[in-house]
């Protein structure tokens, strides 16, 4: 057995931290402003930020390894398609519910999270980008990348996963030149935060810091550092429990906080 961490050990660590975070995103202001709850730490977002471009290190990494490319794929977009169809009827049916028809329309009908589009559309990138190393149809290749970006840059997180990716693609054998590009993007994210901030906002530093926290997504280096190449455990349970658990978590927390607030 290989020093350091697995996929499967990697996945369960990302889990924990990413239902922290969607806790805090979901019911953080609700039970505070309806609850009376004590506020949640503004610092959760910074340390959970790591999730997301963990997972997709660990999809780039099964592109590499899985048996069917084009079952993988699918896999992704119909999780996403799912996620998306019950993000529309729980935003649908409490907004009905609770009269707020007039609020009903696109934007709020999509409101949730749905990372496996996200993912998806990456996955697809990164095969093109592939096919475009070995030269194989350069053109269509070039214009599936554009379009594949153009719906990637709309879908969750994308805006910042979509140039992690091609980080991590391009530099995917020389593990410590890619932390090296994470880091620098992620110092480049930092600057930009620093420099948008007006001090003269009724908006503390600090949790304005703890607002626009994607910076802290170089958190992802230590465990792409520990991670030894292996998948770990492998069974039906672990290899489809992330596909059950983010949406299955998400729609409970969607609901519980329609319930909450008025």
């Amino acid at each position: 057995m290989k020093k350091g961490l697995d996929a499967y050990k990697i996945k369960l660590i990302a889990l924990v931290f990413m239902i922290l975070d969607h806790l805090k995103s979901y019911l953080g202001y609700p039970t505070t402003e309806y609850l009376n709850w004590p506020e949640w730490p503004q610092f959760i977002g910074m340390i959970t930020r790591f999730v997301s471009p963990l997972f997709l290190y660990l999809m780039i990494e099964g592109f590499y390894h899985t048996r069917s490319r084009g079952r993988y794929l699918t896999r992704l977009f119909t999780a996403g398609v799912i996620m998306m169809a019950g993000n529309v009827t729980i935003n649908y049916l409490f907004l009905n519910a609770k009269g707020h028809t007039d609020e009903i329309g696109f934007r709020s009908l999509i409101q949730g999270h749905d990372i496996f589009l996200t993912l998806a559309f990456i996955f697809a990138i990164v095969w093109c980008l592939e096919n475009l190393k070995d030269r194989k149809n350069i053109f269509r290749n070039i214009i599936l990348i554009a379009v594949f970006a153009f719906f990637c840059l709309f879908n969750e997180g994308g805006t910042f996963l979509l140039p992690m990716s091609f980080i991590i693609w391009f530099f995917r054998e020389k593990k410590k030149t890619m932390c090296l590009g994470i880091l620098v993007f992620a110092l480049l994210l930092l600057l930009k935060a620093l420099v948008t901030y007006d001090p003269g906002s009724v908006v503390s530093f600090y949790s304005y810091i703890c607002f626009d926290d994607q910076w802290a997504m170089a958190a992802v280096i230590p465990f792409i550092l520990l991670y030894n190449g292996e998948r770990g455990k492998n069974t039906p349970v672990t290899k489809y429990m992330f596909y059950v658990i983010y949406p299955v978590h998400l729609w409970a927390l969607m609901i519980a906080r329609y319930m909450i607030t008025p």
